[in-house]
């Protein structure tokens, strides 16, 4: 995790939303993959913190990918 101050909360989402986080306001790209590696969610969002709707996506495990100032982390994401 090379994004000074990356969280995400709540894991596992059940509320169909969840928070994304950093300490910079730059524009961050958030993608949210399947575990067959396959995209099923890309939003971009600029600012410090934003809520994302993952309602579009059914329960499961997933992975999250934010990338902001060329930089990535990468986060185990739980829908329940």
């Amino acid at each position: 995790n090379n994004i000074k101050g990356f969280t995400s909360y709540p894991n596992p989402v059940t509320n169909n939303q969840f928070t994304i986080a950093s300490n910079s306001n730059s524009k961050k790209e958030v993608v949210v993959f399947n575990l067959l590696g396959k995209k099923v969610l890309e939003t971009n969002f600029s600012g410090a913190k934003s809520t994302i709707d993952v309602s579009s996506l059914h329960s499961g495990i997933y992975m999250l990918r934010v990338l902001e100032d060329g930089k990535q982390a990468s986060k185990k994401l739980v829908i329940k």
